[in-house]
């Protein structure tokens, strides 16, 4: 079990250089120690994007790293499991972890690097991709998704797509399904055109 309460809340300062070995795990354990070296690597400046302009298209695989984003110049990297949410700006703790574990560490150490305005819209961005990518896993449907009040401090679905490059006068792909927005910004899931079989 995660708690989510640093989820999306913690920000990486454009001035520390982050790396896993500042960070390195002194333990045999080498399943704790690959979960510390997957969540140090979310701070990299070196992310690829999660979105392709050039297709129209944003892809992000279960436990993948992928750039959404910046906030104040520091990159905005995020990873999605079923775990919950990562992001280079909140790292989740695990309730039965010890404050005192290099995981928990990190997480305090980012997240005491930022301001709360700098949270709060990192929190908007990767709040809205989140649930973005629940329509796209199929864990949340469309009509599910246009319901759901984010608030109003929630970046909207139109402003998430155009700054990740996605041309939102056309339909766009998440991760091989389609979708469309309509002008009140509402999501719709295109359905692939299939050939009508004619019987004779």
């Amino acid at each position: 079990m995660i708690i989510n309460s640093l989820s999306s809340q913690v920000l990486i300062p454009n001035k520390i250089n982050y790396s896993k070995d500042n960070f390195a795990v002194k333990s045999s354990d080498t399943q704790e120690s690959s979960d510390l070296t997957n969540i140090s690597r979310i701070l990299s400046p070196n992310v690829p994007k999660a979105a392709d302009p050039q297709t129209n298209s944003i892809n992000i695989k279960p436990g993948e790293i992928k750039n959404i984003g910046s906030v104040d110049g520091s990159p905005l990297n995020i990873s999605l499991d079923s775990d919950g949410i990562n992001t280079s700006f909140g790292i989740g703790i695990y309730a039965n972890e010890p404050i005192d574990s290099p995981r928990s560490k990190l997480a305090l150490d980012v997240f005491k690097n930022h301001t709360p305005t700098q949270r709060d819209q990192a929190g908007s961005i990767s709040n809205r991709f989140r649930f973005l990518y629940s329509v796209a896993n199929g864990s949340m449907s469309v009509n599910e998704y246009n319901a759901t009040d984010l608030g109003q401090d929630t970046m909207s679905t139109s402003k998430l797509l155009t700054s990740l490059g996605i041309d939102v006068s056309k339909s766009f792909s998440f991760n091989g399904k389609s979708f469309s927005l309509d002008a009140q910004g509402d999501l719709h899931a295109v359905l692939p055109a299939s050939p009508l079989n004619v019987a004779q």
